[in-house]
């Protein structure tokens, strides 16, 4: 493996100044003592016109700061310049240290959730069984001018608490990002984990950040935009852990290992791993020569090994590496310009789409066991996603029918047998998340515990009603997105839960 010298773009960890991030105790559930936040307009234009809102807002903040803060700004992450020259590091180096003071108290779900997290579309988070009832307020905002909005719910791996993000528009212009946690039953406080103050537009359309939990929920990596462009830090999900940067510069993919014990960031071409331990991470240490043929790198199921797209011997190629010897990359396919792994949750298979263009051409089947690999499904696929079980597929395609529009399906993984559900226009943010699909496996759930059903945002379209007599496509001018829940099957109507952009299954 080739040895690197330009790691200063993930190696971020000594210095993250401006006390601006932090973590506050809110006792409603309303968006009336919250801490404001950020928005997915972009108010570049207009956002220093109201500069004394955004210094007022953060003055009000400051005020509510909690014992238990975690304090860093995003915008303030600072790259580390002892290492500019450095080789490649080695995990030898070990564990950087992070001070933890008093944890909060968490309450944590047993048993069974199957609940599913939304945002209404109206600036407020709430969770509701799948048949529509129980519907539950978890943080209450609105789209009013000067009023909070919360959008992009994830579920902790417990199913007992929500993370999601916040921000506020005033007079048009966007200020302040906010990331926030509370119960998924809407009792107790809310927690502000983060604020940012400077950060004028999100990691996508409605999309304020991008934030996922550590598989074990000890820690939160948080990918934000500001000042500084694009960038991660770890976060403590409870405590008073200090923040850690991890990453900076576009584009940025986090995916955690299935045991919490490691992180692959994928930043510009290059691949990095950074093992996570209680008290800090490791160095980044690089793996293989680089490529930028592929979003995100894709854990095994046991944390083993991941598999990632790498430049071998000048061909562009599909690859495992051994968590406990990078050097030994085992090629197990050709690669494409544009290739998109998953492994299967049984861990014997890995879907690999490959791509010459945007759409993604083909999805094949690679049999772990077996070292063989058969195409699955031909289409204009925009993204997959594993079924829990590992024996469905569920397929996000263009449809052939409606432009802009896209059908879903569901693919049998032993038989290929294919199953159409719908054709749907998606909401700007659940398409935000289908771009970026291998990305968001680590934090975004459409399936089911059972693996029986999946849940999707936007608007679903029946083509014969909206095409005329000449072939004509008329849709109309504004959508009502709302979120479906739809039966892998096939076999009963889509049933809708009401309005909503995105929506989260919890994972139990």
């Amino acid at each position: 493996m080739a040895k690197k010298s330009n790691l200063l773009p993930v190696y971020i960890f000594c210095v993250i100044t401006a006390l601006n991030l932090s973590c506050s105790g809110i006792n409603e559930t309303s968006s009336e003592h919250l801490t404001p936040t950020f928005g997915p307009e972009d108010a570049t234009a207009t956002w220093v016109a109201f500069k004394p809102d955004r210094d007022r807002i953060a003055g009000e903040i400051l005020e509510k700061q909690s014992a238990y803060s975690t304090a860093v700004a995003a915008t303030q992450l600072a790259m580390a310049d002892a290492l500019a020259d450095a080789d490649k590091p080695d995990l030898e180096q070990g564990i950087v240290e992070t001070p933890v003071t008093k944890k909060l108290v968490r309450e944590i779900m047993n048993g069974p959730v199957n609940r599913i997290a939304l945002d209404n579309g109206k600036g407020s988070i709430f969770t509701i069984d799948p048949n529509g009832q129980n519907l539950t307020p978890v943080a209450k905002g609105s789209n009013k001018s000067g009023d909070f909005r919360f959008t992009f719910p994830v579920w902790s791996p417990d199913g007992g608490t929500l993370l999601f993000s916040s921000f506020i528009v005033v007079e048009e212009s966007v200020s302040q990002s906010a990331l926030h946690r509370a119960y998924a039953d809407g009792s107790g406080e809310i927690v502000t984990l983060a604020v940012d103050p400077t950060s004028q537009s999100g990691v996508g359309p409605g999309v304020p950040h991008f934030s996922t939990w550590s598989p074990v929920g000890d820690r939160i990596a948080l990918t934000t935009s500001g000042e500084f462009g694009i960038g991660s830090m770890l976060l403590g999900s409870n405590s008073g852990e200090s923040p850690q940067g991890i990453a900076v510069g576009a584009p940025l993919y986090i995916n955690w290992a299935p045991n919490g014990a490691a992180i692959l960031v994928h930043q510009g071409s290059e691949l990095y791993l950074i093992r996570i331990g209680n008290s800090g991470t490791s160095v980044p240490v690089v793996i293989g020569s680089g490529s930028d043929s592929y979003n995100s790198a894709s854990w095994a199921p046991d944390s083993k090994s991941f598999a990632y797209v790498d430049s071998v011997d000048g061909s562009i190629s599909i690859v495992v590496t051994n968590v406990e010897d990078i050097s030994d990359q085992d090629v197990i396919g050709s690669g494409a310009s544009r290739v998109a792994l998953g492994w299967s949750p049984s861990g014997d298979r890995m879907a690999v789409a490959r791509s010459a263009g945007e759409a993604l051409h083909t999805l094949s089947i690679y049999d772990l066991n077996e070292q063989k690999e058969n195409v699955l499904y031909e289409g204009e696929t925009r993204a997959f996603w594993w079924s829990p079980d590992g024996t469905k597929i569920a397929v996000i395609d263009d449809s052939p029918e409606i432009e802009l529009a896209h059908q879903w399906l569901v693919i049998e993984v032993d038989t290929g047998a294919v199953v159409p559900l719908v054709t749907q226009v998606l909401s700007d943010q659940f398409l935000f998340v289908q771009v970026f699909f291998d990305q968001y496996v680590d934090s975004h759930n459409i399936w089911s515990p059972d693996s029986t059903q999946i849940v999707v945002s936007g608007v679903v379209i029946d083509p014969s009603a909206v095409t005329d007599s000449d072939g004509l496509v008329l849709l109309p001018e504004r959508f009502d997105s709302q979120i479906w829940v739809l039966d892998a099957s096939g076999d009963s109507l889509p049933k809708s839960l009401g309005s909503g952009t995105i929506a989260s299954w919890s994972s139990q």
